[in-house]
């Protein structure tokens, strides 16, 4: 029973460590999964899982308390973490900036899967919405 249970185990573990691949169809078509086409250039994709306890302070080594987190630790620590969502938001805001100014179109990729070009206000309303984020989370 018990090397059943090993056996079982060791199955599951190396099921779970394949790898993810990403490549490019010859319609242009980006595509992901286990095994690429020989014919196709591919790169491996990095995934990342939730948290198993989202939204709770995990516990650290060498803090007080049975090695719990201080406010101190979590403050610093979501201090972090929105400095970094901060600079991923400058980041994106100006691509968008730059993206939306030089291009004489912009078209949209709609939920259905089609596109089509967004109007001069439109594009005029991305441009104002992408210069705010740029002031908002740049420095």
């Amino acid at each position: 029973m018990r090397y059943l249970i090993y056996l079982i185990l060791t199955v599951s573990t190396s099921l779970s460590a394949g790898t993810i691949h990403k490549w490019v169809d010859e319609n242009g078509n980006v595509n992901y999964g286990d095994a690429p086409p020989n014919s196709a250039k591919s790169e491996n994709v990095r995934v990342q899982s939730a948290p198993s306890n989202p939204g709770k302070a995990l516990p650290r080594l060498g803090t007080s308390d049975n090695g719990a987190a201080t406010n101190k630790d979590v403050a610093t620590k979501q201090k972090q973490e929105n400095e970094q969502q901060a600079s991923i938001v400058c980041e994106n805001a100006r691509q968008d900036l730059q993206i939306i100014t030089n291009s004489g179109r912009v078209r949209l990729k709609q939920a259905d899967g089609s596109t089509r070009f967004l109007s001069a206000d439109e594009i005029a309303e991305r441009r104002a919405a992408a210069e705010a984020d740029v002031d908002r989370y740049c420095n």
